[in-house]
């Protein structure tokens, strides 16, 4: 079965094609665009015309894309941005009539373990495995083994909700820092259950989404985006400590012209999703992480094809 499948998050709107048999899963092509559906929703509670239009003319490429490539089926999934929306199920009510197309909402734990499944498929990890993924709107920590899940939480965290709360698209200052990391430790100690702590304890996690892979991509010194070496490159905590000192103090432009492997539209939220995932690092006594280009789109192509 070739699946295709589209997720809608708070900053990126990506498409994943792949060939599904067997649960296992080749991926045919992917593709990325930042379209910020969840600009000011934390503010706001609702997804802005200029969002929806963005989104909506991407997920239309998207559609005519997967049609072209022959996928016998069309998933639409959002999470936190329209989660949080009051108008966001109208706006996936709207793109499931305009594209012919399913679209749902997915909620926090189902994003959580759909992320879980999509890195398990690759990652050869014996034991435990913890999963941190830092979106734009929120936050999932997954602890598991093999297939098997043993605890999700999802926390209301994510580099554009906390660059918009606490931080500057721009050069951010030490109290800046100190408010957002409060924040974001904050919830830790309300959601993080002590289980799942002492599940993923010393472990190196896995992380997967934009603030996770830059990082790596950063580490490596690569000169732009590059999928292919970044899975599987470990970056330390006290690497992403270094990398939120260096890039802190910079304009969002200067974090580009000095780092090209910053993809255009994350610069202003790097610094924010570094917090967060430093944050969940430091909670669940992790060494570093393990970066996966693996991630909810192939759980969600997995779960399509079960």
């Amino acid at each position: 079965m070739r699946a295709a499948v589209i997720d809608m998050g708070t900053n990126s709107t990506r498409l994943l094609l792949a060939d599904v048999a067997d649960g296992q899963l080749a991926e045919v092509e992917r593709h990325l665009e930042i379209t910020r559906l969840g600009a000011h929703v934390d503010r706001d509670a609702r997804l802005s015309e200029q969002a929806m239009d963005r989104t909506r003319r991407v997920v239309g490429e998207y559609v005519e894309r997967a049609r072209q490539m022959g996928a016998d089926v069309i998933f639409a999934s959002a999470t936190s941005a329209v989660r949080d929306s009051r108008n966001g199920e109208t706006f996936m009510s709207s793109l499931a009539r305009e594209y012919g197309i399913a679209a749902r909402t997915l909620t926090g734990e189902e994003e959580a373990r759909a992320t879980f499944r999509g890195v398990a498929s690759t990652m050869d990890a014996e034991g435990p495995m913890a999963v941190v993924d830092v979106g734009g709107g929120s936050t999932e920590i997954v602890v598991g083994e093999g297939t098997q899940v043993h605890g999700a939480v999802s926390l209301q965290a994510g580099c554009v909700r906390i660059t918009e709360r606490w931080l500057a698209e721009d050069a951010v200052s030490p109290d800046q820092l100190t408010q957002a990391r409060e924040e974001v430790d904050g919830l830790l100690d309300r959601h993080l259950l002590p289980d799942l702590v002492a599940r993923a304890e010393g472990l190196d996690a896995i992380a997967v989404a934009g603030t996770a892979t830059t990082l790596a991509a950063l580490e490596l010194g690569l000169p732009g985006y590059d999928a292919e070496r970044i899975h599987g490159t470990r970056v330390s905590r006290d690497a992403i400590a270094v990398w939120i000192a260096k890039l802190a103090p910079l304009t969002a432009e200067a974090r580009r012209q000095r780092h090209p492997a910053i993809e255009p539209g994350r610069a202003g939220l790097i610094v924010g999703g570094s917090i967060v995932l430093l944050a969940a690092l430091d909670a669940l006594d992790a060494p570093g992480f393990v970066a996966s280009e693996r991630d909810i789109l192939h759980g969600l192509a997995l779960g399509m094809g079960a």
